[in-house]
């Protein structure tokens, strides 16, 4: 059993450092819908469900009941986002209709927990916590724009990842009830092309040369932090749990080739999130779950402030020192979005000892106004509803494997960039599918 143990972790900690830079899209805003392939099976829903060693990811307290358990799973993800756009005088973003490339990503994880006696359990989970990901290839060109792109600047999109590793310590007392914490390192990655049209809002613009030197084209730009996780759950009367969990903001180092692009000289904080499940068992093969989860992306301003307005910048001078509508400055442009709510609702049947089926739904408001359509060209995460379905299959003896599609229905958000940068009529919209499966051993 020890040599057991020992393969177990050796195996976890090689597949994490194997984990490929992961471009990710959107799904609850720009956060994954689930962690774990068991729980995306139900739309995510798990915080009062745990079923395998990343059910850790949702809520700290949940591998004090799968025990010692290594899994190994990776989604394919398919998004498919785009925009169109009517005619303005500046061209702003370049009219017609038009799709981002690089519609297939990868993204792995790695979960592995481990019991230490009968009360006291440790874990490690190494995931794609979320991202956004656009890059739109020349969409047009005219007589005003002979290099294309929808900001008259060739190959223009954003791709930002975010990969989180995660330890835990997790307590059970009574029978049915734990409490947990996490301690999560995160590591940000992120690149611009394409925005050179925006320099004059830029707080990094040269009047003098009409460029911004941390706005746009500055390679990738890292980003790490540190921050937590708690959680719990409990019974609260035979065949219901309740489950919990709350994670603060976290604020990681700046952005520092992009602080003309995000407020705050270039920093990018993740948002304080929190969620509470419930899970009613009526038989010994049924579960129904239901979360729900709040998002604050107000609590961070460079994707909370509103975007620029045109207002108060030149192309040729640039916006002054303390303008609100500078990117870059600490009170500056953001893409606007708004805090959000999610709510998960999953069936589970198990039909034998073998297989265990699983449906779920998921619905999210929407986190893009109207009125912030024009920078979010280059992150429409706008898509409000999920539907999903997946199995697990025990292979072997303390063996399983479990698959879960996921399907985001087609979302638009219609608007009009502000009058001062045209005015133009734009939709954005977004579609995804997912794909993923996961082989966990229980020792």
């Amino acid at each position: 059993m020890v040599s057991s143990k020992k393969w177990a972790l050796a195996s976890a900690v090689a597949a994490a450092l194997a984990l490929p830079a992961t471009a990710l899209a959107t799904t609850a805003g720009y956060f994954q819908l689930g962690f774990s392939t068991a729980s995306n099976g139900m739309a995510g829903a798990s915080a009062a469900l745990p079923q395998d060693s990343m059910s850790q990811a949702t809520n700290p307290a949940g591998i004090a009941f799968v025990g010692s358990r290594l899994d190994l799973g990776v989604a394919g993800f398919w998004p498919f986002r785009g925009y169109s756009a009517g005619a303005s005088p500046n061209e702003m973003p370049v009219p017609g209709s038009y799709g981002s490339s690089s519609n297939f990503f990868l993204i792995p994880h790695v979960g592995y927990s481990q019991r230490l006696s009968h009360d006291n359990y440790v874990g490690i989970a190494i995931y794609g916590n979320g991202g956004m990901s656009t890059n739109y290839h020349s969409p047009a060109a005219s007589a005003t724009n002979p290099a294309g792109g929808p900001f008259y600047d060739g190959q223009t999109g954003v791709n930002l990842q975010q990969l989180f590793v995660q330890a835990t310590y997790s307590r059970r007392f009574l029978r049915h009830d734990a409490v947990g914490l996490s301690v999560i390192y995160a590591r940000q990655t992120f690149s611009a092309d394409g925005l050179k049209n925006f320099s004059g809002f830029s707080n990094s613009f040269n009047a003098s040369t009409g460029t911004a030197s941390a706005l746009t084209g500055n390679g990738v730009a890292t980003s790490n932090g540190v921050g937590f996780k708690i959680g719990g759950q409990f019974r609260i009367v035979p065949g219901v749990d309740v489950g919990l969990a709350y994670s603060p903001r976290m604020t990681m180092s700046k952005f520092t080739k992009y602080s003309g692009l995000f407020a705050g000289g270039g920093r990018m904080d993740i948002p304080a999130n929190g969620v509470i499940g419930l899970a009613f068992k009526p038989t010994a093969g049924q579960v129904l779950a239901f979360d729900f989860q709040r998002i604050y992306y107000n609590d961070v301003p460079s994707i909370a402030n509103p975007g620029p307005t045109g207002d108060d910048c030149s192309p040729t001078t640039g916006c002054a020192t303390n303008d609100a509508d500078a990117l870059g400055n600490s009170g500056g442009a953001g893409f606007g979005w708004q805090n959000i709510s999610v709510y998960k609702l999953g069936y589970q049947l198990a039909t034998s000892r073998t297989w265990t089926w699983r449906v779920g739904f998921a619905y999210n408001n929407q986190p893009v106004p109207a009125s912030q359509v024009l920078l979010n060209v280059l992150a429409p995460g706008v898509i409000q509803r999920h539907i999903t379905a997946g199995f697990t299959v025990h292979t072997a003896r303390h063996q399983d494997v479990s698959v879960a599609a996921m399907y985001g229905l087609p979302q638009s958000v219609y608007g009009n960039a502000p009058a001062g940068l045209g005015g133009a009529p734009i939709k954005i919209s977004l579609h995804e599918y997912q794909l993923e499966a996961n082989w966990g051993w229980k020792f």
